[in-house]
């Protein structure tokens, strides 16, 4: 774990709500890995006083940035989309574990900035068979998907309003590119989406593994505030699991789903 104060390189909105900022931290850059996430101080001053966790989009070791992609939802979000490139920021990390692929295909399941962990990894792992299915509640919503994932990675996209693609969830997208013991899923996006995407993978007997974003406060496990249950353990003392530490990355069928 790594504290690095970098510099603001390039910051955009490039959706409605959504940023693309890259941070120049060489040394967090050199190590982190897909799912893994920064926790960043997103005001010089104490308020808002909780850092603010951010997965990496993709990386450049040599060049040493990092690109987050956010929303803005709330003050801390805010208060980091009115920084300008130039500007100073802290960022600690890397933080929590990344994807691990098995054999087989790879699905890519995501929504909204669920598509940050997703893209990351089909791009430090690529794969000539792996899919990416993304969704988005409208166009609008719908960022230029060219500038963030790899070149040559198939996408089929749906939209809530069907202004785009399928219309209806990403999740209405899944059967046709599942086969038992022939792929795996990787999903990130809003709970009720990877609830949904976690049913359909156990119906076809595919392992789905998703990755959470759960509020966070240290980021580190020391606060225990982000933690998930999982219902099959028979410890009580290990029932429940830190989102930040041993996460974000969990089996889907280990998870108690809201």
């Amino acid at each position: 774990m790594i504290q690095e104060t970098g510099r603001i390189l390039s910051h955009e909105a490039v959706a409605e709500g959504i940023h693309l900022l890259r941070i120049e931290v060489p040394r967090i850059a050199a190590s982190i890995r897909p799912a893994q996430f920064v926790n960043v101080r997103v005001a010089p001053a104490w308020d808002p006083f909780l850092r603010r966790p951010f997965s990496a989009l993709r990386r450049d070791r040599a060049a040493g940035w990092v690109d987050l992609l956010y929303e803005v939802v709330g003050p801390g979000t805010l208060a980091l989309s009115r920084l300008r490139a130039g500007d100073g920021l802290e960022a600690l990390g890397p933080l929590g574990q990344p994807y691990v692929p098995e054999a087989g295909r790879v699905v890519l399941v995501g929504g909204g900035v669920g598509i940050v962990p997703l893209a990351f990894w089909a791009a430090e792992e690529p794969r000539s068979d792996a899919v990416l299915l993304f969704g988005a509640a409208r166009r609008g919503r719908l960022p230029d998907l060219r500038r963030l994932i790899p070149a040559g990675l198939p996408v089929e996209v749906a939209t809530d309003d069907g202004s785009v693609g399928h219309r209806g969830f990403v999740t209405d997208l899944m059967a046709r590119h599942l086969a038992p013991g022939d792929c795996q899923v990787f999903c990130c996006g809003p709970t009720p989406m990877m609830k949904a995407a976690a049913g359909i993978a156990a119906r076809f007997g595919v392992s789905c593994h998703v990755s959470l974003e759960n509020h966070m406060a240290c980021g580190f496990g020391a606060c225990v505030g982000c933690v998930v249950e999982h219902p099959a353990e028979a410890d009580p003392y290990r029932r429940y699991r830190r989102v930040c530490v041993e996460g974000p990355v969990f089996d889907a069928s280990q998870i108690a789903w809201p």
